[in-house]
């Protein structure tokens, strides 16, 4: 493991360190980004701590936008938070659209017939079939549980060792494949997180494990309270991709599950996100996560909002 290192580009008042971690878990290496806020270890408060899967793209992301988000003069003001954003390093971030299969999406998770041209897709036009066949077959090896474990048991220990942070007060942010890792932590019945961010979740099958771990988690013990932030974009809706489509409709089956089958001290938020499609949803669902789940005002948030909160 390396020592973190400050960003040369960081927030102006801000820290950015980085590191990398080996996953005995897992079986791979992982790079670390950690965001600190303005002001972190000086005022002698403990922030929130929120990670992100998708590290690579979301944080750059976060850099880029926390400073301000958690502004004065914001109209939606979230509060100074610490994040820890976990992707793959500089030798494995060009494979890390097959590596990110492996370790976001829950073991068992079938694989819709129409997904290999999805691939052909996504990897572009000069992909070989072995590549396609590389990406299909860490789906169909998927480990979500192992990346779990990680996270757990591998890397949150040594964030604990490294910053300090409220320890009763952890969030789990995915955008998504990330958005499904986000829904199996969930339902899987993880204790580290209490806020969910589970954006354009990638549950693409009627038949999802999500489901199945969903009922097992109601039939146990009411836990602490806990707040999922469910996101979809409209374009996913009516754009022309079908797994999008079919995203769509799982994200709306969910949400009727949740509203039918209701999870005790699960708290559940909304939002549709007009004009956005699957390749330009990040930002605003980013966004969207961290003014509903950690405003700055939290009695105005648990107050909820009648058309998003149920």
């Amino acid at each position: 493991m390396s020592e973190p290192t400050a960003s040369r580009m960081a927030t102006p008042g801000t820290r950015t360190d980085y590191f990398e971690i080996d996953s005995a878990a897992v079986g791979g290496r992982f790079a670390i980004s950690v965001a600190l806020p303005r002001g972190y270890g000086r005022d002698g408060t403990d922030p929130p701590l929120v990670y992100a899967t998708d590290g690579n793209l979301v944080a750059p992301l976060a850099d880029a936008l926390r400073g301000g988000l958690v502004d004065d003069q914001a109209a939606t003001r979230v509060e100074p938070y610490v994040q820890v954003s976990i992707g793959y390093t500089a030798e494995d971030a060009a494979r890390q659209l097959i590596l990110r299969n492996r370790d976001l999406v829950p073991p068992g998770e079938e694989v819709p017939g129409f997904m290999a041209d999805h691939a052909r897709d996504r990897l572009g036009a000069g992909a070989s079939e072995s590549a396609v066949e590389d990406f299909l077959a860490a789906q169909r090896g998927a480990r979500a549980d192992a990346f779990l474990a990680f996270v757990e048991d591998e890397l949150h220990p040594e964030i604990s060792r490294r910053y300090r942070f409220r320890g009763d007060d952890v969030g789990l942010f995915g955008f998504s494949y990330g958005g499904l890792f986000t829904l199996y932590a969930l339902t899987a019945g993880s204790r580290l997180f209490s806020r969910f961010g589970a954006c354009s979740p990638g549950v693409v099958v009627p038949d999802s494990r999500i489901y199945g771990l969903y009922d097992t988690l109601r039939s146990r013990p009411a836990e602490a309270e806990r707040h999922l932030h469910l996101t979809v974009n409209a374009y996913e809706m009516f754009g022309p991709v079908r797994l999008y489509r079919h995203l769509a409709i799982e994200v709306l089956r969910l949400y009727d599950l949740l509203c039918e089958r209701p999870l005790p001290g699960l708290r559940v938020t909304t939002e549709l996100l007009a004009g956005e499609a699957h390749a330009t949803g990040l930002a605003d669902a980013y966004r969207s996560f961290l003014r509903t789940c950690y405003p700055a005002d939290r009695a105005v948030a648990e107050d909820g909002n009648p058309d998003r909160s149920r």
